[in-house]
């Protein structure tokens, strides 16, 4: 009786034996076959929709995304604010030309932030910061002070990080920190800013004239636009990227004098970083937590990955996009330990089309990361991405 035992024991072995061989087959045959569907898929943008065009958006300058992907657009040219949903709906407005609480006189940015949510306006004109409920209802405003060393002039940017207020200060060329409540907190201009690279990372001024970048709104200063984007084709937007040389920082010890700004119009965080994009440097200044400086990001031109008047910037998920204003093309950066940039992609062209950019001022990414909006000015009107590769 022990032959057929072992006989049965060594059949079983062979049948557990066949079975595991075919599953790991089955396993390699469907990763050959459908292994697509398990890769990352390449960084891309995808114009899915344009918000605004019916709506008689005047210089829209700035864009904000909010709670449940509603869209908050600071409708310059028409001193107001206008909210709409993800597929472009309109929802609400307010806001009229003027100075008293709840009017704006030449507004650039928003922003929506806390819970409850919160939405801040950057009333340039007004040289304040106004703060709103969704519905449109005045809550507060700060940056006005009748000690000049605390007062705004003319700001272009607010955000928020490490428990602190940031705006861009651009009338007086620094940037202001305030608390949360709006209370001044602290000034950081050439005279505060600490050095902390190498000299060939100090950024040098940019030869070319520039102002602020809205002169008045809806009436964005024009530049010329030489070096073409990435090319479009159904919908989708296909970037150019490269190596981006030139454009690459990184941080060393040796120490430089304070970097000074020139125009600082809008700032993005990372949890390590600070990226501060300079309009007249056409460059994007690193500075880490402490306000030391880092280095730079993109080197001033009209080629290439060049920057020309850079506004609006974002960082998300190693990812640094930059609203390349001058050039009227989106420039993104992806970035290795928050400063090194490894990969740069440009994409759109100027023009007056479906996905073309015309002077585009500010943008924002949804709370998910899965869309980006971008305040194309002289356009008017709002284009809505999705992301793709980007997480």
């Amino acid at each position: 009786m022990a032959l057929p035992i072992k006989k049965e024991k060594l059949n079983r072995a062979f049948f557990l034996l066949s079975i595991i061989i075919i599953i790991v087959l089955a396993v390699l045959l469907f990763q050959k076959r459908f292994g697509l569907y398990f890769k990352k898929p390449p960084f891309s943008l995808k114009l899915i929709r344009i918000v605004g065009s019916a709506d008689n958006l005047k210089g829209p300058a700035g864009v904000a995304f909010g709670r449940r992907n509603n869209i908050y657009v600071v409708d310059s040219g028409n001193s107001r604010i206008v909210k709409f949903n993800i597929k472009g709906g309109y929802i609400r407005q307010w806001g009229i030309e003027g100075k008293a609480t709840g009017e704006f006189m030449v507004p650039l940015f928003a922003a929506a932030y806390g819970n409850p949510e919160r939405i801040y306006i950057v009333d340039s004109g007004n040289s304040r910061i106004q703060v709103f409920k969704p519905d449109g209802n005045f809550v507060s405003e700060f940056g006005i002070s009748k000690n000049p060393r605390r007062m705004l002039l003319q700001p272009t940017f607010v955000g928020f990080a490490y428990d602190k207020i940031y705006a861009a200060n651009s009338g007086s060329d620094d940037i202001m920190i305030y608390l949360k409540n709006g209370q001044f907190y602290e000034r950081k201009g050439s005279s505060s800013v600490q050095g902390g690279s190498a000299a060939a990372n100090a950024a040098p001024e940019n030869p070319a004239n520039g102002g602020s970048p809205h002169n008045s709104a809806g009436n964005a200063g024009k530049s010329s636009n030489n070096g073409a984007g990435g090319s479009n084709s159904g919908g989708k937007v296909a970037g150019g990227s490269g190596s981006a040389a030139g454009s690459q920082t990184s941080a060393t010890s040796q120490a430089v004098s304070p970097v000074i700004f020139k125009k600082p119009v809008s700032i993005a965080f990372s949890k390590k970083y600070i990226y501060i994009s300079d309009y007249k440097l056409s460059k994007i200044l690193v500075y880490n937590r402490q306000f030391d400086y880092i280095g730079s990001i993109g080197t001033p031109g009209q080629a290439g990955y060049q920057l020309y008047h850079p506004v609006g910037i974002v960082y998300k998920s190693g990812y640094l996009y930059v609203a390349n204003y001058g050039r009227s093309l989106l420039t993104v950066f992806k970035l290795d330990n928050g400063y090194n940039v490894i990969k740069t992609y440009n994409f759109g062209t100027p023009g007056t089309g479906r996905d073309n950019f015309n002077h585009e001022s500010n943008i924002s990414i949804s709370l998910n990361g899965e869309y980006l909006a971008v305040a194309d000015t002289n356009n008017n009107r709002i284009l809505i991405y999705r992301i793709f590769g980007a997480k």
